[in-house]
């Protein structure tokens, strides 16, 4: 892969385009292991730069949540002391970028440039990042001073690792010219706020890449070597951190100076009002700096996101720290250059105003209110518009217009450019950097004395303040201009600098405003500490002087709580928790909200912590308060939220005292807490350090560092007084003071503590990992690589990040995904969405699918079937649970393996193991999932009723993008598991998972908890919850009112009451039902939430729903409460999720059935019309097993005789010819081949049949009959097995099975049969068989070759689908436990009759068994076959019929049908319809233009059959050269018939579709023509043919013409390919190939043998070959061609097509006796067929009876000859052992179909076996590029159609089939189709519009 991504350039993509993006926490790895795999110096893929350096980039596309900017910031936040680190975000969004560390660091010194040069063909990801001084490019720059030593001139970095995202990135190549619109107001990105839904926010972003660096000397064997760079890539790789859910302290200033007063700030502006009026100067931008020091040292990107947070976005972001503790950032509105190629982007931002102005006045009259800032934006404009008329051909303008910020407003004009030739991207860049900046906008004009007046006026260095940031490429650049900046030294000193213009007129009291005002985005963003905070030595002091020790302790805990991340306290009133309540209150970094009660506070914490993922303490005083949080902590322990439960007590002497407010509260929550701790009063008995430790502990135990898990801590403070912050004596007790030694603060230790401002501990989090040796991990691998059926079952998760990682986990298993609602999987394209509804059915059950493995990963899931397939999938080799924590979640003890690991590492060692991710969920499930999705839209969206289950839907595809989702248990949550919209668009699919309080599945305090996430997660939430769930937590509706509230949205279903128990079966129970679980109420919630002062909406329709919530999912929305009241009452709930799961039950199964094709015959005796026998084969055998048998019943018995080949057998198709694993189990089952039985019964018309089996036939039809007791009339099993009765058979059963499957499977890999053939020995020599070979030679060779035609590896598939292993107990009698669903009483109404051979041990015994129950309990009859073994059926085919015969004789009455002659119909209605079909390319004639479409009419024909009016179809599309009438003329004489009709409306007879000449002689008597055309006839009888079919009720429209001939019809018809050269023969897995031939016969053979070797060489030992020579030869010419044929050629020929041509005289005579000539001359090499000497020169089917010529074949064309005709000859032909073959014109699918339905009724008995193969000539669906068929006819074909590999997949006929049965159903929907489309138009006529007649 590596090798293939070579091109050149620089750029190495591990990934392709077809592959997700990985995990963050997977990327790196997978770059250090692809460098790891790099060996030499990879010099073709490097970029080669000056002076033989290379330059590479591996890159790797990302899989992350957005906003892009706060991906960054938490990405090198994670990178804190791998210095130098770097970031850089476009305004417009079009590039953000991180990187840290270097591959290479330019720093100009001496002559060298400012920059560093990239050369062009260096590819556009590979940027630098950094900036120069502001003076770089002076003559006489200022020295560096010593806070901006480490920057130096310039500094220019080559990230070793980068992160970006953006339309620039490589993941796209680049981006495009222009890509911020000809230089007009830019938009701007969204950097991560501390609030908000911002951009991305909860979506994956597009194009994020992680990439790594590496910069080398080629040939170098020094530090500067390829390895040397490699190894030093792979540790920073190594080193790398993944973000982290971390709290970052806000920041404060302790102090504020200015480098120089206001003052001396205003002297300097006088004196350069002083130099304008001397000339000396135009204009100066004057700076100052002000140096904020703060309370404690921060990271410096902490402090950027800081800043970040708190400005309005539509800025520049820039961050550069060389490096630890010294960072420069800027935030600036102005952009330097946009460099793309030759276009050049720039702009001139002057003039400024406060925002309030700009609110005031707006825009227009702003910019002309003042005459200053206008002369001050000119100036720039003027300077910047002539240093680029100095670069540039070309300079367009944008309009001026007003740039606005958050604080302030200025002029903006820009410019885009087109560069001089020449100029590289390096010339540009140098100009704009060393000539352009610094503009006037920061410096002034001139530029060289505005230097020198702003060096002499500012005695500080300005560094990087305003000077050229950004990145450089190759040829796409941008630099910004660095003003709004700020330098960090030390950690904890911000140097904030800013500037304005000064020009005559300016006021300086209002420029140092102005000043002051551009600052604020810093100088606000850390306010004064307050007076309370402190750090270090007066952190110590502060302490020391705490009023009492409780204040004392209670401060100290809150320190530590903030300093580990504890930043979120729920406090909940009261006087003993007064201590913890006031050192929150007046602590600087916490967060905090009040909540009135104790049950809901902890809830709302309970929430808050879910959302952060971080702890949250609640605080509550002592007694019932602490009681009432017990709910909380039980779900937080359950659902492993980390909870910090900090309850205040009174002293431990006053318990069991009868003190007030008093109770026992150690221990009080039992086993749930985590760790808990009883602390005693506060004392200086107890060392500060001590309680720092216990808190530290407190937090590692809730966090889940310390191994067990993530949940609630208790700590038990007693107070003793005084509880308020006050000094001195005791309140209740003066006699004691509550002062304490100040010692006890002053310690080594506590200074220690406070001075570094970090926990006083940390423990280190113990994740679980995996080892590489796990041996279950290992069995995992295996099973992944070798393709096994794997299900992740995917429970609660709780992050993004794990979301992702599932899913790359599951995609590397190849598994299907089933994930529950909170796993945040649920609605992503990876997943099987509905696979709840799916397990509805009982073909996707856990056994029948053959699952190979189950993984459960997550929480608890709340679908029962969902939980109920995890039981049912306990004999699954592999059975794991993983766990984050070392807990048991394993329900119903079935699980065999337990990995307690971290998700990170599970990912890790599935990349290691080279597994590559899967782009999707399994074909298989897809398709099911999507037949699902179709099913539940339309059953949900039908009509304007209110359901719930269409709320949840309608949730799940309204919610806001990055709004977060929260779900009660009970219905809601249900509801959306089982009907949430997926979404298909991976990048719009949501990330983050819904919240639900599923650890313990409580409904009480939902709200609460949802009001807590949603403050939590700081961005909009919705809450979906039900009535009752409501009620119990109606308190919460507090924390929604007022105006700090957050944006929660309460979609409130209420349906009166309990509707969950509806579901129940306790819902049967009436007299109990309600009230005690139906709950009535009549609560009105809009009462309620007035009462609140909550906004409340009723809606009682989906259109009022869906426009409340979509104005609710606005940025602007408040709180509010959405009450649905549903339409449906409760039972009409459940009966309404019954049927959408009965319905997607039923979806699955046309699904499932549509897969498989089954091949069957069915053949009619004489008299016809009793029940059928329906004869099925067994293992390895095929429907021709039954040959000699179907005969007999036929011939001898007059039995009518279905016989199909199982799936896997003979001729059936099960899935694609790429079958899936899902499909090569699911497909073999025996209940999915019951039901696709049933289906072709149905099909056919048979309402009831009997059934004979074989073997595994057998076994078939004993469940057929259990399944389907009142259609089966009775079953004759053969030697087949009813059933094991114990485990322990089943399990031996299936182990034997699976290892011969295996065996086949290897076998089928082979070339050659060798193998086959000693399978088929060792089979075939059992004692069942009773030594067939060496007893009965002519059968067991008779069987050999049949089972070498066989697929071997389907035929596996159906010996473990069909196991006798996962077969039910058909035992009359049977009592086992294991036995199917069927009771015995329902199997006992069909009856049995068994039969064995007598020389069969094996099934001797069973029937001798079955011999012995009683006849009372079950009517059986057994019998005995004589003279045969196992094989009875090829043994003793007489016997077997006999039986069969006898049988079906007794079970079956004749059937009481009406003669077909007696009914008629009345004509209804007839037209036409004209058609044009484009062909794909033009069709090319003998004479005449080419044709590059084909024009037809559609005849529609109505006949009344009672009330109701049906249709037939059908196609008249004359061929010229072909057909002798033109198309006008076809369609002047269709007129006149259908006219004729409309006029008469005759009666149809149902006889006429006998075709037994009785269609003719309708048509002459009632066409109203004299002399129907051949294409017009043909036209009308497919019409009338399909009429009649559909009016009958027949299988199909050919079945009446069947049955009148009593002959048989098949599934399937071949259809043969068209080709004229050997290019035409494609890879479509065509098996005959018909090849036109006719010119140069010598050639023409060579050709035929080239041909032949090709055809053979893709199609296998079946190819068979068709030539057709259209009589061009003369009896030489002929021979020399047959003559030149090879014997491989002869060998595959199935017949020469009209070889010679017409004699000049002689007629009919002469012309056969050409061929009877040409055969002796070739030795008979090559038999002969007609065609059109049958149509064009009178040659008949008796005359061909006279040819002693071999004739193989009939080609008969039934547009021109006519359907009845093409019958007619068709019946003769069979009769004398010729093969009709069908041929088509280039008609659409229409005639099509027809040809194929009459090919089909008129196929040969199935046990006559002639050499041409039953292909027929309608390959020319190939040459059309449109079809009016629906579906087109090209999708009725299977066979390979447009594959690329044929092989033994195709079964034992291969090549292109069409069914009959879907050719009918294809007809039955077209002409349905024209009909109601004819309704539509003839209604829209009605209104005046015109018709387009034109299909």
């Amino acid at each position: 892969q590596l090798a293939r991504n070579m091109v050149g350039n620089g750029l190495l993509n591990l990934q392709f385009s077809e592959q997700r993006a990985l995990p963050l926490s997977l990327a790196g790895r997978q770059l250090a292991q692809s460098l790891e795999a790099l060996g030499a110096s990879p010099v073709s893929a490097a970029a080669e730069q000056p002076g033989g350096w290379f330059v590479l980039r591996l890159e790797v596309s990302v899989a992350a949540q957005g906003p892009p900017v706060k991906l960054l910031l938490d990405w090198l936040s994670a990178q804190s002391g791998l210095a130098p680190r770097a970031l850089f975000a476009a305004r417009d969004g079009s590039l953000a970028m991180a990187g840290v560390g270097t591959a290479h660091l330019y720093s100009p010194s001496g002559d060298l440039g400012l920059l560093p040069h990239l050369s062009p063909n260096t590819h556009d990801s590979i940027r630098y990042i950094g900036g120069t001084r502001f003076d770089s490019a002076a003559s006489t720059p200022r020295p560096v001073s010593s806070e901006w030593q480490s920057f130096g001139r310039g500094y220019w970095m080559l990230p070793r690792i980068e992160i970006s995202t953006g339309s620039q990135n490589a993941a796209s190549g680049g981006s495009s010219v222009g890509s911020e619109a000809s230089s007009c107001p830019s938009t701007h990105i969204s950097p991560a706020g501390s609030s908000g839904a911002a951009e991305g926010a909860g979506r994956l972003l597009p194009r994020v890449v992680l990439a790594v660096q590496l910069r080398w000397l080629d040939g170098s064997s020094a530090d500067d070597s390829w390895a040397a760079e490699r190894l030093r890539a792979i540790q920073a790789l190594r080193r790398l951190q993944l973000p982290k859910s971390s709290f970052s302290r806000p920041g404060f200033a302790t102090s504020r100076s200015d480098t120089a007063s206001q003052a001396d700030f205003e002297a300097k502006v006088h004196e350069a009002l002083q130099a304008f009026a001397s000339g000396s100067l135009i204009k100066v931008v004057l700076a100052r700096r002000v140096l904020l020091e703060l309370l404690w040292e921060q990271d410096a990107v902490e402090m950027l996101r800081q800043v970040v947070g708190s400005v309005y976005k539509r800025h520049y972001l820039f961050f550069l720290e060389p490096e630890q503790g010294t960072a420069f950032m800027s935030l600036t509105p102005e952009r330097l250059c946009r460099v793309q190629g030759e276009h050049v982007w720039t702009e001139a931002v002057a003039g400024t105003w406060p925002i309030a102005d700009f609110d005031k006045i707006g825009e227009a009259a702003l910019l002309s209110s003042s005459a200053k800032h206008s002369s001050e934006h000119q100036l720039v404009v003027d300077y910047i518009c002539r240093l680029l008329d100095g670069i540039s051909s070309q300079v367009k303008n944008c309009d001026t217009h007003i740039l606005k910020l958050k604080h302030l407003v200025h002029i903006k004009q820009s410019y885009h450019a087109i560069a001089q030739e020449g100029l590289s991207t390096s010339d540009l860049l140098s100009f704009f950097c060393e000539q352009m900046s610094p503009t006037p906008a920061v410096c002034g004009l001139p530029l060289e004395p505005a230097r020198t007046f702003i060096q002499s006026a500012e005695s500080w260095d300005r560094g990087y303040y305003a000077s050229p940031c950004g990145v450089i490429g190759s040829r796409n650049s941008e630099l910004m201009v660095a003003i709004r900046s700020a330098l960090v030294c030390g950690g904890k000193l911000l140097h904030v600098y800013a500037g304005a213009g000064i020009v005559p007129g300016s006021d300086p009291t209002e420029e140092f405003a102005e000043i002051s005002l551009k600052m604020r985005q810093f100088t606000d963003t850390f306010p004064d500490a307050p007076s309370s905070s402190s750090s270090g030595s007066s952190l110590v002091t502060s302490l020391a002087v705490m009023p009492n020790i409780n204040s004392l302790w209670a401060a100290v805990l809150v320190e530590e709580l903030v300093r580990l991340g504890v930043s979120g306290f729920v406090v909940c009133p009261g006087s003993r928790s007064t201590p913890l309540v006031v050192a929150v209150a007046r602590h600087p970094s916490t967060y905090h909200v009040v909540n009135h009660d104790e049950r809901a506070g902890a809830y709302y914490a309970l929430g808050w912590a879910k959302a952060i993922q971080r702890p949250v303490a609640i605080i509550v005083t002592s007694g019932t308060a602490v009681a009432n949080l017990l709910p909380a902590t039980v779900e937080a322990a359950q659902a492993q939220v980390p909870l910090i439960l900090l309850t205040a007590d009174r002293p431990a002497e006053l318990r069991d005292t009868g003190a007030n407010q008093t109770i026992i509260q150690p221990n009080i929550f039992g086993v749930y807490p985590r760790w808990s701790k009883d602390f005693p009063p506060p004392s200086t008995e107890y060392p500060l350090q001590a309680l720092l430790g216990d808190i530290d502990l407190a937090v590692a135990h809730a966090a889940g560092n310390l191994g067990r898990g993530a949940g609630p801590v208790h700590l038990n403070f007693c107070f003793r007084e005084n509880l308020a912050p006050d000094g001195g004596a005791v309140r209740g007790a003066p006699e004691r003071s509550s002062e304490f030694c100040k010692a006890y603060v002053d310690t080594f230790a506590m200074h220690r503590w406070a001075a570094a401002a970090k926990p006083r501990s940390v423990y280190a989090n113990l994740a679980l990992g995996l080892s590489r040796n796990c041996s279950v991990l290992e069995d995992l691998i295996a099973a992944a690589r070798s393709g096994a059926r794997i299900v992740v079952l995917v429970g609660t998760l709780n992050t993004a990040d794990q979301v992702l990682l599932v899913e790359d986990v599951a995609l590397r298993l190849g598994a299907a995904i089933f994930g529950d609602i909170t796993s945040g999987l649920r609605q992503r394209p990876s997943v099987v969405a509905f696979s709840d509804q799916l397990l509805n059915s009982p073909f996707l059950q856990p056994e029948l699918l053959q699952l190979d493995g189950l993984v459960c990963i997550g929480g608890a899931m709340c679908s029962a079937r969902h939980n109920a397939f995890v039981k049912a999938a306990a004999s699954a080799k592999l059975h794991i649970r993983v766990a984050s924590s070392p807990v048991r979640m394993d329900q119903d003890h079935v699980a065999t393996d337990h990995l307690p690991c971290c998700l990170s590492s599970l990912a890790d060692l599935l990349l290691d193991a080279g597994l590559e991710p899967c782009t999707g969920p399994p074909k298989f499930w897809a398709r099911l999932s999507d037949a699902a999705g179709q099913v539940v839209h339309s059953m949900l969206t039908c009509g304007s009723v209110l359901t719930e289950p269409l709320v949840a839907h309608s949730v799940s595809r309204l919610i806001a993008p990055g709004a977060r989702l929260q779900i009660s248990s009970s219905m809601p949550i249900r509801d959306l598991d089982f009907f949430a919209k997926p979404c298909h668009d991976l990048l719009q699919a949501p990330m983050q998972p819904p919240a639900a309080n599923r650890g313990a599945s409580g409904i009480d305090g939902v709200i609460s908890t949802a009001v807590g996430f949603c403050r939590g997660a700081g961005v909009p939430s919705t809450l979906i919850i039900g009535d009752v769930a409501s009620l119990q937590d109606l308190n919460a509706l507090q924390q929604l009112a007022g105006p700090e509230a957050p944006s929660l949205t309460i979609v409130l279903i209420n349906n009166g009451g309990g509707g969950i128990f509806s579901f129940l079966p306790i819902a049967q129970h009436k007299d109990v039902m309600s009230p005690f679980f139906e709950e009535p109420h009549n609560t009105s919630f809009a009462d309620v939430c007035t009462a609140f002062g909550v906004s409340h909406i009723l809606c009682q329709t989906i259109d009022e729903f869906e426009a409340a919530y979509v104005l609710s999912q606005s940025k602007r929305s408040t709180p509010c409460v959405i009450e649905v009241q549903p339409t449906l009452s409760c039972e009409e709930n459940v009966a309404f999720h019954k049927d959408i799961g009965k319905a997607v039950s039923a979806a699955a199964r046309i699904e499932l059935l549509s897969r498989i094709k089954l091949s069957w015959t069915y053949t009619l005796g004489a008299s016809g019309g009793a029940e059928p026998l329906v004869l099925l084969h067994g293992w390895l055998g095929e429907k021709a097993d039954w040959a000699e048998v179907s005969r007999l019943l036929v011939e001898e018995y007059d039995r009518d005789v279905l016989s199909v080949d199982l799936p896997g057998h003979g001729s059936s198709q099960a899935g694609d010819d790429d079958q899936d694993i899902w499909e090569a189990s699911s497909l073999f089952s025996i209940p999915v081949v019951v039901e696709v039985l049933t289906d072709l019964l149905t099909q056919l018309h048979i309402h009831k049949a009997v059934f004979a089996g074989y073997s595994l036939g057998g076994r078939v039809a004993m469940a057929w009959a259990d399944r389907y007791p009142d259609r089966c009339l009775g079953v004759i099993a053969l030697s087949a097995n009813p059933g094991l009765h114990t485990a322990c058979e089943r399990h031996e059963r299936w182990q034997h099975d699976i290892q011969v499957a295996g065996k086949l499977k290897s076998i089928s890999f082979g070339s050659s049969n060798e193998g086959f053939d000693n399978f088929l020995e060792r089979w075939y020599s059992a004692p069942l068989w009773a030594d067939l070979k060496g007893r009965r030679p002519d059968v067991y060779n008779r069987m050999l070759e049949k089972r070498r035609r066989g697929n071997k590896q389907l035929v596996s598939r159906a010996l473990v689908g069909m196991s006798l292993a996962l077969q039910p107990d058909f035992w009359p009698n049977t009592t086992s436990s294991s036995s199917a669903s069927s009771s015995s009483s329902i199997r006992a109404r069909w009856p049995l009759w068994y039969a064995y051979g007598e020389l069969d041990a094996k099934f001797a015994n069973i029937g001798k068994q079955l011999a012995s129950i009683s006849s009372a309990e079950r009517e059986v009859h057994v019998s005995a076959i004589p003279g045969a073994g196992h094989a009875l059926v090829e043994e003793n085919p007489v016997e077997v019929a006999r039986l069969c015969a006898a049988v079906a004789s007794w079970l079956c009455s004749a059937s009481t049908k009406q003669d077909a002659g007696f009914l008629d119909f009345e004509l209804a209605a007839a037209w036409s319809e004209p058609m044009h079909i484009m062909l794909k390319a033009p069709l090319l004639l003998s004479r005449g233009d080419p044709m590059p479409q084909r024009s037809g009419q559609l005849v529609v024909v109505q006949v009344r059959r009672g009330d109701d009016v049906l249709s037939g179809l059908g196609e008249i599309t004359p061929l010229p050269l072909f057909h002798r009438e033109t198309l006008a003329e076809a369609e002047s004489q269709l007129s006149l018939v259908l006219a004729h009709w409309t006029a008469t409306l005759p009666k149809v007879p149902l006889c006429i579709a006998q075709l037994d000449g009785s269609m003719g002689r309708w048509l002459d008597q009632n066409s109203g023509v004299s002399n129907l055309l051949p294409s017009v006839r043909a036209g009308l009888e497919m019409a009338l043919l399909h009429v009649l079919g559909v009016a009958s009720h027949a299988a199909h429209l050919g079945a009446m013409a069947a049955s009148a001939r009593r002959r048989c019809w098949s599934a399937e018809v071949g259809v043969n390919s068209l080709v004229a050269r050997e290019e035409d023969l494609g890879c479509d897995g065509a098996r005959v190939v018909k090849l036109k031939v006719g010119k140069e016969p010598l050639q023409d053979a060579e050709r035929t043998c080239r041909l032949v070797e090709l055809l053979i060489s893709r199609v296998g030992p079946q190819a068979r070959l068709r030539l057709d020579a259209n009589q061009a030869w003369t009896v030489d010419e002929a021979a020399v061609f047959i003559n030149g044929l090879s014997d491989g050629a002869v060998a595959i020929t199935e017949y020469l097509e009209e070889p010679v041509s017409w004699p000049t005289e002689g007629g009919v005579e002469k012309f056969l006796a050409s061929w009877e000539e040409l055969s002796e001359r070739t030795g008979g090499r090559v038999h002969f067929a007609a065609d059109e000497s049958l149509t064009e020169t009178g040659v008949c089917c008796e005359d061909l009876a006279r040819c002693k010529a071999p004739i193989a074949a009939l080609v008969l064309k039934p547009s021109l000859q006519g359907l009845e005709k093409t019958t007619e000859v068709s019946s003769w032909a069979l009769a004398n052992g010729v093969r009709p073959v069908l041929s088509s014109a280039f008609e659409s699918g229409v005639a099509l179909c027809h040809f194929a339905i009459l090919a089909a009724s008129t196929a040969s008995l199935p046990w006559i076996r002639g050499g041409v193969s039953p292909c027929h000539g309608l390959g020319t669906f190939t040459r059309l590029a449109e079809d009016v068929l629906h579906p087109p006819f090209a999708d009725l074909m299977t066979g390979h159609l447009g594959g690329s590999d044929v092989g033994e997949a195709a079964g034992a006929t291969g090549g292109w089939q069409v069914s009959l049965l879907r050719c009918q159903q294809a007809l039955d929907a077209t002409v349905n189709a024209i009909v109601a489309c004819r309704g539509e138009q003839g209604a829209a006529m009605a209104n005046g519009a015109s018709r387009d007649r034109t299909l």
